[in-house]
């Protein structure tokens, strides 16, 4: 990890590319690429310099060039010469006429360049007469930290504009770039490229028409300097120095064949360079030295192999110095921490036993346990300072005592004396609870693990001893806080029971007075004896009888509560066809469900379904479930009530409703007793929640399970599922 991190700075920081570049430029020599037919260059040389005798050219010489090329029929004529500055009057106008003769196919350089004067740097172009004929390109270069022209960029900000360079705008008349004006983007040079494979023409030859014109039909033509007279040098790799005009080529040239370079991305160097450097670490941990060094050899061999093949076939350039850097610093940094191991091995063997006997005297003497080391007959030779504490005596008062001294007989040993507790201890080999007391006299309790030990022909004991009087007292205390909460708990059990029987018993006592409330309103709202003698008793009779019918039902479901909860209801089984319960419930619901403006069906699956149960609790069971769907439903609402036979002879009986509907979070609450989805004093619908806890509580005592499905707002579907007979 160390080597890793060292080689990850190291590359990151660029402190490696001062290997990294002479290998690179090595890498440019084994690759002979050969350039594009698609772009010719025309060369300002030495031999067209001596034919023309002066310099600066006049500009109509660059106008004969510009029409001997059009002419022709070039792609694009791409001219690294400098015309910010005005000349005489006549050129000037000759190469205006020429350029506006090409028809936008030539492209003239600008220049972005630092000036002493300004302190800032300016902008240099054509002159506005020129430029509005053609299409500006930057001429800049940029060299790296070294000063050697590495990559070039695809476009740069000039004059408060976006312009291509020279070589993206070669490459876009070409056909081979789309996007020329991308600023984000560069792109390395690949100076494999062949100088000898470029198609070099004078610009003396091409001007008096001695090169075929077909040679320049359909090609971009890039016209520059190459004489060393004229200084537009460029310091680049492999070469030292180019022509800045064979400079640009090589760029245009990287760009047309596909062979703009691009380094591999940080990340994915670093996670190469993790499993490179975890492979070798790994070898140089498990074999011998001239092995480990074979196979970085061989692995810095191959990583070279991988990057030449990737630069060659893709464009892509692999650094190898941090590889070759990471497994150099891996296998040296493993194989040093291996000798060096090796040494001390030597050293820690020769002081083991001196360092283990302090280590162990010195942990001893300050364990937490007490540590004291007798005789076999219990006399103290040794104490540490954790027994000094716990039996509050110093080391020398300690010495020659009998440990019987500091023992107390108790019913925790049944008794027995300090000898015997010792013997019983050596012979179980198992720690034992000792009722101790300290030099002033004050007991505790103590746990005594015993082990024997012979040395120089005499047989001492260690005595391992720990003061466990404050985890007595806390487990005293625990057992009193538990047998309080089993009596509390009791005295609750008992208390709800009395409470249970109490309602069970008071069942003749509530439901005697509500019968006769009932029939003697029914009696007087019939006018059995006679009239009454006005209309609103009637009415109040009708509220009285329906009142009472309210109060008997939920006094019925109370009570019926109270005998689950004494289990003293039992299913009485009986033959039962469920389809004739289903549709005698179902007729009988659905006058309450058209009465409150509902619509209510059933569906069963057989005509005649024979089963085993109470027929009573599966009715009351079903009219509980019945009795919510409707109360709970929405205007215009439906209801289903369906019986289904399973193919494993499951049965199922099912209430649907499309009503109001409950939260997931509150379906467990209304299975509870008492419990409602809608709860408090501003709740919209009445009842004591007793409708589904009763239902459960008859179904599990007919053995089946009571499942509820619902979303709030779409409905609730509660399923009987019966098992098979």
């Amino acid at each position: 990890m160390l080597a890793l991190s060292v080689t990850v700075v190291a590359y990151y920081s660029q402190s490696l590319d001062v290997i990294e570049r002479p290998l690179l430029e090595l890498r440019f020599k084994l690759i002979n690429q050969g350039a594009s037919k698609d772009i010719v260059i025309v060369e300002i040389d030495p031999k067209s310099l001596r034919e023309v005798g002066v310099w600066p050219w006049k500009r109509s010489l660059h106008a004969l060039l510009i029409d001997r090329l059009t002419a022709a029929e070039a792609a694009a004529i791409v001219l690294d010469v400098d015309f910010s500055l005005a000349s005489n009057v006549t050129d000037d106008t000759a190469l205006e006429k020429a350029l506006a003769r090409s028809n936008g196919r030539t492209v003239l350089a600008a220049f972005r360049q630092w000036s002493d004067a300004d302190n800032s740097f300016i902008d240099v172009g054509p002159m506005p007469r020129f430029a509005q004929h053609v299409e500006i390109a930057s001429a800049n270069v940029f060299p790296g930290p070294d000063g050697l022209l590495w990559r070039q960029p695809l476009a740069q900000e000039w004059n408060q504009q976006i312009i291509p360079t020279l070589a993206s705008s070669i490459a876009a008349r070409s056909g081979h770039l789309t996007n020329p004006l991308d600023l984000d983007q560069d792109f390395g040079i690949d100076y494999s490229i062949s100088l000898a494979s470029l198609q070099r023409y004078s610009f003396s030859d091409v001007a008096q028409g001695l090169i075929d014109p077909a040679t320049f039909k359909g090609k971009v033509v890039l016209v520059g300097a190459t004489a060393v007279e004229l200084g537009d040098n460029v310091a680049t790799p492999l070469y030292k120095s180019l022509p800045g005009a064979l400079a640009q080529m090589l760029a245009a040239q990287s760009l047309v064949i596909d062979r703009a370079l691009q380094p591999l991305s940080i990340i994915a160097t670093i996670i190469c360079l993790m499993l490179v450097t975890a492979f070798i670490a790994a070898i140089s941990w498990n074999f011998g030295l001239v092995s480990i060094l074979m196979v970085v050899l061989a692995c810095d061999a191959a990583i070279f192999g991988v990057a030449l093949a990737a630069q060659s076939y893709s464009s892509q350039l692999i650094p190898v110095t941090p590889f070759f850097f990471g497994t150099f610093l891996t296998s040296g940094s493993a194989v040093l921490i291996r000798y060096h191991q090796q040494g001390l091995k030597i050293i820690v063997e020769r002081l083991e036993r001196i360092r283990a006997q302090a280590l162990m005297a010195n942990v001893a003497k300050n364990a937490f346990d007490a540590l004291i080391t007798t005789d076999e007959l219990g006399r103290i030779k040794t104490t540490n300072l954790a027994a000094e504490r716990i039996f509050e005596i110093d080391t020398a008062n300690a010495r020659g005592r009998d440990m019987s001294d500091f023992y107390v007989p108790s019913a925790i040993t049944d008794g027995a004396s300090f000898d015997q507790v010792l013997e019983t201890a050596v012979t179980t080999g198992m720690p034992v609870r000792v009722l101790c007391k300290r030099t002033t006299g004050r007991a505790f309790h103590a746990e005594m693990a015993i082990t024997k030990m012979n040395e120089n022909g005499s047989l001492d004991l260690i005595l391992l001893m720990r003061d466990i009087d404050p985890r007595v007292r806390a487990e005293r205390n625990a057992q009193r806080k538990e047998r309080l909460l089993v009596a509390a708990k009791q005295q609750a059990e008992l208390a709800n029971r009395a409470k249970t029987e109490f309602l069970a018993n008071m069942s003749h006592e509530l439901k005697t007075p509500l019968n006769a409330m009932m029939g003697f309103s029914e009696t007087m709202r019939s006018e059995i004896f006679g009239p009454l003698g006005s209309p609103k008793y009637a009415e109040y009779c009708t509220d009285i009888y329906n009142s009472g019918a309210r109060l008997l039902t939920t006094v019925t479901d109370v009570l019926d509560f109270a005998r689950l909860e004494n289990d003293e209801l039992a299913a009485q089984k009986e033959d039962v066809d469920l389809t004739e319960l289903v549709t005698r419930l179902g007729e009988s619901s659905k006058v309450r469900a058209e009465a409150a403006g509902l619509t209510f069906t059933v569906e069963a699956s057989e005509r005649e379904l024979l089963y085993k149960t109470d027929e009573r609790l599966l009715k009351q069971a079903l009219s509980a479930l019945i009795s919510n769907a409707i109360k709970f439903n929405r205007e215009d609402g439906s209801v289903r009530l369906m019986l289904l036979r399973k193919d494993t002879g499951e049965i199922n009986l099912s209430v649907s409703d499309n009503g109001i509907g409950i939260a997931a979070d509150e379906i467990e609450n209304c299975l509870k007793a008492f419990g409602q989805a809608n709860r408090g004093l501003h709740r919209k619908f009445e009842g004591t929640g007793l409708g589904l806890t009763l239902a459960k509580k008859y179904v599990e005592t007919l053995g089946g399970e009571l499942q509820i499905v619902s979303r709030v707002d779409e409905g609730t579907t509660v399923t009987i599922t019966l098992p098979s007979d």
